[in-house]
C-alpha cells in the first residue's frame, strides 16, 4: 500500500527565532536561568542535551518575540548539521537561536510518527536535493516546508510509531553502553594525567605548533566541477563523530585534480572542528588512519615523532572546554589556525604518553566491538523505516 505525499508545511506550523535587536549575544549570557538552545543541544538519540545548553536571564527571555518552545515541538537545524533535531519532551521554558526551527504539529500528523521521518533517509535524500551545498550547508525554512512525507491515517501513524520505537530503543541501549566505554577511558586518563584544565601534575606546557603540524582545510572551487570526482576523501566536520574515534566515511570525494587545490593528510593525523554553527560543536575531533582531504572548518595537527596520536588525540578530546574558549564570534564558534596553534596544553614524558596507548587500544577494540553491532541494528532499523514509509510494514 501506498500513502498520500503531503508537504510537510502542510502537518506543522514553522516558527523561527527572534533575529531582530534582541537577539541574546554570547555576552548576555548567564550562569543561570532560561536555556537558549542552538544546534549543539541536539542530541543524537533526538532529546535535548541539557549539558550543553546556554543561558537567558527572564528579562532576554521576555523580550524575545518568537522563538520560544513548547512541549512537543521539534526543533530541527538547519544550518551546520542539516537534519539534526530534537523533540521537547517537557514544559520547561526556552528559546532557539538562528541555526534553529521549530516544527509545531497539528492535528493531521502523530509527532512520534514526525519524528521518525524526520530521522528517516527518505527524509535525508530530500535534504540532499535542497541544500546548497556550501562549505556550511543550510537549508531555509521555506525548503523544509516542501519536504514530501507519505501520511497514513492517525491510527497507521500511531502503530508504524510503536513498532519504530521498540527497535529503536535497541539501538539506544547500544549507544548507552559505548558511551560509557568513554566515560570509564576518560576517567583513566585523567587519573593518569589530572584534568588538563587545572594541571595538578604540573605537566610542562606546550603550543599545539610545538607538538605536531598544523594546517587548516578548504574548498575547491566547486565552479569547476573537475576538481570533484572519486580520488580522495573530502571531510567534513560532520564526519568528526563522538561516536568514533576514528572519522567515518566522506560523503564527498575530490578528484586527482582537486587533491591538488585541497589540504592533505596523512594517516595518524587529528582533524578538529575550528568553525562551526554553534560554540558547543567546536573541538570536535577524530583521528584519520588514511589519507585524506578536508574542508576550512577543520584544522589538522599532525603529531610529532615523540608525540603518540593516541594520547595527543585524547588529551584534545578532553581538553574541549580549553579549546573552545579560544573560540570567538559570537555564539557561533570560530578558532583561526593561528590562534589554535598557540593553544597551551599540558604534555605528560614519552613514556606515560605509552602507557595510556596500550590502555586506548584496549578500549578501542572493544569499542569497535560494540560499535559493528550498533551498526547492524541501524542497518536493521533502516530496513524498518523503508518499509514503514513504503507501506509494507
Amino acid at each position: 500500500m501506498s500513502y498520500p505525499l503531503i508537504e510537510l508545511g502542510n502537518l506543522a506550523k514553522f516558527i523561527n527565532g527572534d533575529r531582530g535587536k534582541n537577539y541574546p549575544s554570547k555576552d548576555s549570557f548567564v550562569q543561570d536561568g532560561i536555556p537558549f538552545i542552538n544546534a549543539g543541544c541536539l542530541s543524537d538519540l533526538w532529546l535535548l542535551d541539557k549539558s550543553n545548553f546556554n543561558y537567558i536571564s527572564e528579562e532576554s527571555y521576555g523580550r524575545l518575540s518568537s522563538g520560544k518552545i513548547q512541549r512537543n515541538d521539534i526543533l530541527f537545524c538547519l544550518r551546520g548539521s542539516l537534519g539534526k533535531f530534537a523533540v521537547v519532551r517537557d514544559d520547561e521554558k526556552g528559546a532557539l537561536a538562528s541555526s534553529l526551527v521549530i516544527l509545531r504539529s497539528n492535528e493531521k500528523i502523530h509527532i512520534e510518527y514526525l519524528k521518525h521521518y524526520l530521522a528517516s533517509h527518505l527524509c535525508q535524500t530530500e535534504i540532499n536535493n535542497y541544500q546548497n551545498g556550501a562549505a556550511q550547508p543550510n537549508l531555509s525554512a521555506s525548503d523544509l516546508k516542501k519536504f514530501l512525507i507519505p501520511l497514513p491515517p492517525l491510527e497507521e501513524q500511531r502503530r508504524i510509531a510503536s513498532i519504530l520505537d521498540k527497535a529503536d530503543d535497541i539501538r539506544q541501549k547500544r549507544q548507552q553502553a559505548i558511551a560509557k566505554l568513554d566515560e570509564l577511558l576518560q576517567a583513566t586518563f585523567i587519573d593518569m594525567f589530572g584534568d588538563p584544565v587545572s594541571n595538578p601534575k604540573k605537566l610542562k606546557l606546550k603550543k599545539l605548533s610545538e607538538v605536531g603540524n598544523i594546517s587548516t582545510g578548504n574548498t575547491p572551487s566547486r565552479a569547476d566541477e573537475d576538481n570533484y570526482g572519486d580520488f580522495i576523501e573530502w571531510i567534513k566536520s560532520d564526519n568528526l563523530n563522538h561516536d568514533y574515534d576514528i572519522a567515518t566515511q566522506a560523503s564527498e570525494y575530490l578528484s586527482e585534480k582537486g587533491k591538488q587545490k585541497g589540504r592533505v593528510v596523512p594517516p595518524g593525523s587529528i582533524l578538529v572542528t575550528c568553525i562551526a554553527g554553534s560554540l558547543s560543536c567546536i573541538g570536535n575531533l577524530a583521528i584519520v588512519d588514511r589519507e585524506v582531504t578536508f574542508n576550512q572548518q577543520i584544522n589538522s595537527i599532525t603529531p610529532n615523532e615523540d608525540i603518540q596520536t593516541e594520547y595527543l588525540y585524547y588529551l584534545l578530546k578532553v581538553s574541549k572546554p580549553i579549546i573552545q574558549s579560544f573560540s570567538t564570534n559570537s555564539m557561533k564558534g570560530m578558532i583561526s589556525k593561528s590562534t589554535f596553534s598557540q593553544i597551551e596544553l599540558p604534555i605528560a614524558p614519552s613514556e606515560q604518553q605509552l602507557k595510556f596507548v596500550d590502555i586506548f587500544n584496549k578500549f578501542f577494540e572493544l569499542k569497535n566491538k560494540a560499535n559493528k553491532k550498533l551498526s547492524e541494528l541501524d542497518n536493521l532499523f533502516s530496513a524498518l523505516q523503508q518499509k514503514a514509509f513504503n507501506g509494507t510494514l
